[in-house]
């Protein structure tokens, strides 16, 4: 591990360049050219849409972890209609 560290640092590359292909870690071409845009506002507007993201991303969890099965018996969220 420490020589694969030293070698991203000799070549100045992140790990993630070494490890994966090009185009295997990014975002689909559609978001691509999204955040190309992206890169050019200003810092102020990148922290908008950071915060944008970071937020549409923690709904998107929070929704996939209430639907997971089990999940609505474990928050007291049962079906009113079961058992009559």
């Amino acid at each position: 591990m420490e020589v694969f560290r030293k070698i991203v640092l000799a070549l100045n590359v992140s790990a993630n360049v070494m490890l994966f292909d090009w185009n295997e870690r990014g975002p689909e071409e559609d978001l691509r050219l999204h955040f190309e845009a992206v890169s050019n506002l200003d810092p102020d507007e990148k922290s908008i849409i950071k915060e944008l993201i970071e937020g549409m991303l923690l709904k998107h969890d929070a929704k996939r972890w209430t639907q997971s099965p089990g999940n609505s018996e474990r928050l007291g969220l049962q079906n009113s209609s079961r058992g009559k």
